[in-house]
């Protein structure tokens, strides 16, 4: 029922398999529920689609509430600029994923050597002589 002895994979976490289903595309669209998929670029896009809509949102409620002199209407066209940015930029839309990350397969990565960190620096501290 249970294997008493671990072996080589249990012990190390990376090779678990816990995170090699994180990455495969069936974990994806877990019955009702699908994680987030948005690629580096169009992460990048959404943030910059974001900054530029909140600012554009709070000049023009800015201008409008100082125009009518109103903290109020300022406060609600600046309110509902935020809702609708939320709505176009935090949902996995299409127009985010046109650069599909491409996941290294499990076996092919246990082929390749894992970079190790330097201990040693290369700089040698230089002391002065007086």
């Amino acid at each position: 029922m249970f294997n008493s002895t671990p072996s080589k994979a249990n012990l190390n976490p990376t090779r678990s398999g816990r995170l090699d289903a994180l990455r495969s595309p069936s974990f994806r669209h877990c019955g009702e529920f699908s994680l987030p998929a948005m690629d580096w670029q169009g992460q990048k896009r959404s943030e910059i689609l974001m900054l530029i809509s909140l600012v554009v949102f709070g000049v023009v409620a800015f201008g409008v509430g100082y125009a009518i002199g109103s903290f109020q209407i300022m406060m609600l066209i600046y309110g509902s600029g935020v809702v609708l940015t939320a709505l176009i930029t935090v949902p996995n839309w299409p127009l985010f994923n046109r650069h599909p990350l491409k996941w290294l397969d499990p076996s092919e990565a246990d082929r390749h050597p894992k970079p190790q960190a330097n201990t040693a620096t290369s700089k040698k501290k230089v002391s002065k002589q007086k």
